[in-house]
């Protein structure tokens, strides 16, 4: 994935509980949230468009499978795009300590949303990471 040099990188805590047994006490964890501002998203966006074409036109000689390939890509590039654009803020990823086990996990990258889920590195437990209100 590509990360611009312009992004503004900010460590949240954020708390930690099991997704199997909610009587275990929350812990926390530190993840680093990704914010682009509006030109860096439009460069990201158009880079990832340009990619996607230029895949469609590769696949156009590619025989029989280009029947499918073509207007597949092209269509997603449109939706990949337009996705990435959306994309204002990223997961980068972090640590924390799982509820269970108390070992320490890596929080894997994801989309920014309102709840994380991941599994402990050393127990496998899942876990559910729920982010502040004020993020």
């Amino acid at each position: 994935m590509y990360i611009s040099l312009m992004a503004t990188r900010t460590e949240i805590k954020i708390s930690v509980q099991s997704r199997d047994n909610r009587e275990i006490p929350n812990t926390s964890a530190t993840v680093i949230k990704v914010e682009w501002d509006k030109t860096e998203r439009t460069k990201n966006a158009a880079r990832l468009f340009l990619i996607m074409i230029a895949s469609t036109f590769v696949s156009i000689f590619i025989p029989i499978l280009h029947f499918i390939l073509v207007p597949s890509l092209f269509i997603a590039s449109f939706v990949f795009a337009l996705d990435k654009m959306s994309e204002k803020f990223r997961n980068e990823g972090g640590k924390g300590e799982c509820p269970k086990c108390h070992q320490e996990f890596a929080v894997q990258p994801s989309k920014w949303g309102i709840r994380i889920t991941n599994n402990c590195n050393h127990c496998h437990e899942d876990l559910e990471m729920f982010l502040p209100a004020s993020s």
